[in-house]
């Protein structure tokens, strides 16, 4: 028997919650990975921190996606309270969308092992079944059965693990993403009195 046909009985084995196992498992890696290209888009975690003093300076040598930001923040400003108000622009722009993703992946994930346990139960309400049957197929149902409840709950367990190390680093890139927001806003802040102290002289 080849893995491909050991795949599909193991699949039947497991009972009728595979196929939402299945599906709840391509939600959780296509949220993860979608967030995580729109971490890479624009490079912003691809900067290199000794970087931004200078491409606070001077916004057109920055990173593509720093420059959108810096030139944004920069334009037109006549006081530090816009200043700060365009960069709150700017996180309330990012965070609060990535925070409500990365909510809905942490409940998915949460989803998967309890799932495995409803199909372990299934699967032991149709052990019992089996024990109580009088048809002459007793072993062959309580067989049935306990499969069923440890394929599905290590199908559970299989979905949640990885997912949980996705969600753990996509947590990871939000904080960097959010420090990063926060370092750029401090050195613009900077600049900006800096700037205006030197006219003021």
């Amino acid at each position: 028997m080849n893995l491909f046909e050991q795949s599909i009985e193991t699949w039947q084995a497991g009972g009728a919650l595979m196929l939402p196992l299945a599906v709840l498992a391509f939600i959780i890696y296509w949220t993860a990975l979608d967030l995580y290209y729109q971490f890479n888009h624009g490079r912003l975690l691809k900067t290199n921190p000794a970087d931004l003093p200078k491409w606070v300076e001077q916004p057109g040598h920055a990173d593509h996606g720093i420059r959108e930001i810096l030139e944004f923040c920069h334009a037109d400003v006549g006081t530090l309270d816009e200043l700060q108000d365009r960069f709150q622009e700017v996180q309330t722009a990012h965070i609060p969308r990535i925070d409500r993703r990365i909510h809905f992946l942490a409940i998915l994930v949460s989803a998967a092992p309890l799932m495995g346990l409803l199909g372990t139960v299934m699967g032991m309400l149709a052990t019992f079944d089996g024990l109580t049957s009088s048809i002459g197929r007793t072993i062959e149902l309580v067989a049935s059965g306990i499969s069923e409840a440890l394929i599905t709950t290590q199908t559970g367990l299989m979905v949640a693990i990885p997912g949980l190390v996705m969600l753990y680093l996509v947590q990871k890139r939000r904080n960097h993403l959010h420090m990063l927001l926060v370092r750029l806003e401090s050195l613009s802040m900077q600049s900006f009195e800096q700037r205006v102290g030197a006219l003021a002289a």
